[in-house]
């Protein structure tokens, strides 16, 4: 596999791993078809890809990977749907630059305006990190800032939060409902009129790793638009992390890993399209070619490179330096990719060398005009130094010019060769962000000894809700006596006694899979209690009502609740028939998580209707699937 991770897609390490753990059990036909997969997917050949996609997913049992493999299928079928109508911008420059701080060559970012991360808005403790996230933009003299920080899943989310006074900022909150997937979104970048935002997701609709969308603002609704993808060439197959216009309305600027490796990403910078005209893909373009904003030879762009050497831009002997070097390092990655592809094509089955022939020809010809080029701008270079050696001139490249913050030639015209200077990075300034107020979790868990809760809001909900009653003292039990359960209700009985109950169960058969993890944790005579609208019943009346009355109403402290469908006793893998039933009844995900007691316990969801989870869980159930319903704290 290694040979071919700079073609292979770019898969969440996730994948890498089962992948790895499955080659390693025999899974080697299942290896082959991914490789061939992500061969073809990466190189937007949607359809030849889901084959393969396909075959591999009808030789593995591996939930995990199975979960994978249909999300990889899923956008190659967008992608083949966003290929249908397209644009062509074409490649004023690009450059590739370290990924830790590429944003500092974007002209349109001033000096001081990009801050580390981790910062007071943003802690990313272990795994939490992100690979292309490392700094947070935010000018000198920001009111109000719009950043990408994780959740407590680990996602990272677009936030927002404005200055209260000089060094106190509000509590960060999400910046629209609308804007929210289960991956991350980063980058976020305000158009100048502040009505249109653009990020980069992995976790809304796209064709693989990275998309870029924008959002525009509602005014009617106070609220950000639902996403809509930029589309193909600006969304590729490779991770597309920023997206901006300049402020000039002269070029548009997209930064992707889609022709770099490892740590680096490259800086294109196209010419700005006011109002896109989407056409289809012709017999003869190369979806390839177009990705790298170079779908037309350079002559039928309206300027060859005799009319370059002619522009006030290129008289200056340090800029055409620049024009070379940038055309050198160009020509060099295609022929990298030209000798990586010719490796590859001597083990390759004879459908896949025609395919990697075709890729071979479109980087050759790409190669040979980027060569030509080359010639041209090396004789105006040679041709210009013979000029100043017959005068006795030393002259000074453009890369000194920089290095000694020296201004730029007389003439400089950005329009047409854009400028990568080096920005100086920002420090961490004072900053105190308000924290939010912690609301407490209603969802049943046990915690480390002495760290059990009491319910702040004894009220039960309305509905049908059972408990587990575990405890009557003759006084209120303290922390330690309730053994890190939570949440714990406590009632004072008639007697003058107190009854002790824990979690707040929307079903008998969520009670039931909590029942033996409370008795485990030393109440071995705990057992299920039930209640309507607050009143007690018994549990066989509970049962026969479960269904046939109004979803119940969480309390007020609890309203931001969702659930999940859990299927406990499997082992760490659930059998194929379970995962087909599962899949045919529901989207949703699916997640393996250990519980205290050592049980590997699978989840569906989370649903944020609960007659959602219970329908599938009355479905599941028909199925003859042990399954229960958990109330979660979103």
């Amino acid at each position: 596999m290694t040979a071919l991770y700079k073609y292979f897609l770019a898969l969440p390490a996730v994948l890498l791993i089962c992948l790895t753990a499955y080659a390693q059990q025999g899974g080697d036909k299942v290896e082959e078809d991914l490789r061939r997969a992500g061969i073809f997917h990466r190189n937007y050949q949607f359809g030849k890809a889901v084959e393969y996609y396909s075959e591999a997913l009808d030789k593995t049992a591996d939930t995990t990977l199975r979960l994978e493999i249909m999300e990889r299928i899923v956008e190659c079928q967008n992608g083949e749907s966003m290929m249908q109508y397209i644009v062509r911008p074409d490649e004023i420059t690009s450059g590739i630059f370290r990924i830790n701080e590429f944003f500092l060559y974007i002209d349109e970012f001033s000096d001081n305006s990009w801050i580390p991360v981790p910062n007071p808005f943003i802690k990313t403790p272990g795994h939490r990190t992100n690979r292309f996230y490392t700094s947070m933009y935010m000018p000198e003299g920001s009111s109000r800032v719009i950043f990408s920080a994780p959740d407590e899943s680990g996602a990272w989310n677009l936030y927002t939060s404005s200055l209260k006074d000089s060094v106190v900022w509000t509590v960060p909150v999400l910046l629209s409902e609308n804007i929210l997937s289960s991956g991350n979104e980063i980058f976020p970048v305000l158009s100048k009129d502040g009505k249109t935002l653009y990020f980069a997701s992995d976790g809304l609709p796209g064709m693989g790793g990275y998309d870029l969308f924008c959002s525009t603002w509602d005014e009617e609704n106070e609220d950000w638009s639902t996403p809509e993808n930029l589309g193909f060439p600006y969304s590729s197959t490779g991770d597309d992390i920023l997206f901006l216009n300049n402020e000039a309305g002269s070029c548009s600027i997209i930064v992707s890993n889609r022709e770099t490796e490892g740590d680096s990403v490259k800086i294109y910078v196209t010419k700005f399209i006011a109002t896109p005209v989407k056409t289809p893909l012709e017999d003869n373009e190369s979806p390839l070619l177009i990705s790298s904003f170079s779908s037309r030879p350079e002559t039928e762009k309206g300027e060859t490179a005799s009319d370059t050497a002619k522009s006030p831009q290129t008289d200056s002997y340090s800029l055409l330096v620049h024009q070379l070097r940038r055309l050198q390092n160009d020509h060099k990655e295609k022929l990298d990719k030209i000798e990586e592809s010719r490796r590859i094509y001597g083990n390759a089955s004879a459908e896949d060398r025609k395919f990697l022939a075709g890729i071979i020809r479109d980087i050759e010809q790409e190669s040979m005009s980027i060569k030509k080029r080359i010639d041209e701008v090396s004789a105006q270079v040679r041709e210009m130094e013979m000029q100043f050696l017959s005068k006795g001139i030393i002259p000074v490249s453009y890369d000194e010019m920089l290095t000694n913050n020296a201004d730029l030639p007389t003439g400089t015209d950005t329009d047409n060769e854009y400028i990568f200077r080096k920005h100086a990075p920002g420090k961490i300034p004072y900053i105190i962000v308000e924290m939010p107020e912690p609301e407490f979790d209603y969802s049943f868990k046990i915690l480390g000894r002495n760290k059990g809760q009491f319910a702040e809001d004894n009220t039960l909900p309305d509905g049908i809700v059972y408990q587990i009653q575990f405890m009557v003292l003759s006084s209120r039990a303290t922390v330690r006596d309730i053994r890190g359960m939570s949440p714990v209700f406590v009632t004072r009985m008639p007697s003058g006694k107190y009854l002790h109950t824990v979690g707040l169960f929307g079903t008998y058969q969520e009670a039931l899979s909590n029942l033996n993890r409370v008795r485990k944790n030393g109440f071995p005579e705990a057992f299920i209690i039930a209640f309507d609208n607050g009143r007690s019943i018994s549990v066989k009346t509970a049962r026969n009502m479960e269904g046939k009355k109004q979803t119940p109403k969480e309390p007020a402290s609890s309203a931001n609740m969702a659930w999940q469908v859990i299927l406990p006793g499997y082992g760490h893998t659930l059998p194929q028939s379970v995962l087909a039933t599962i899949q045919q009844l529901s989207g949703k995900d699916i997640t393996r998580t250990v519980q205290d007691d050592g049980e590997t316990v699978f989840a569906i969801g989370p649903f944020n209707d609960r007659q959602e989870a219970e329908d599938l869980l009355n479905g599941l159930d028909k199925e003859g699937i042990n399954v229960s319903i958990k109330s979660i704290k979103l």
